[in-house]
C-alpha cells in the first residue's frame, strides 16, 4: 500500500550526497598519507544509500523507469562499496 506520492527530487539529492560523500573514500584510497577518511563522511554513503533505496522500494510504482532501477544499482553500489574497502583494509591490517 502506497501512502504518499513517489518525489524523485528526494532519491536525485540523496545521490549527490552519496557522490560527495564517496569522494571522500575515493580520495583517501589514492592519497598514499596517514588516512583519516573524510572525517567519517566516506562511511556514511552506505547508510544515506540504504534510505534512498528503502524509500524508492516503498513509494515507488511497482513498473518503474530505467532512472529508477539505475538510482537503485547506484544505491547499491553506495552500499556495498564502503564496507567492502573497510573489511579490505581489516584483512590487509591483520596480515601486515
Amino acid at each position: 500500500m502506497r501512502f504518499k506520492k513517489f518525489n524523485l527530487l528526494i532519491p536525485l539529492l540523496l545521490l549527490v550526497l552519496n557522490i560527495i560523500f564517496l569522494s571522500f573514500l575515493i580520495e583517501e584510497l589514492i592519497d598514499a598519507s596517514e588516512p583519516n577518511y573524510g572525517g567519517g563522511l566516506g562511511m556514511s554513503t552506505p547508510v544515506i544509500g540504504l534510505i534512498s533505496f528503502i524509500y524508492i522500494r516503498k513509494f515507488a510504482e511497482k513498473k518503474s523507469s530505467s532512472l529508477i532501477r539505475t538510482l537503485q544499482g547506484l544505491n547499491l553500489l553506495f552500499i556495498l562499496f564502503p564496507v567492502v574497502v573497510f573489511f579490505y583494509g581489516i584483512f590487509i591490517m591483520a596480515n601486515y
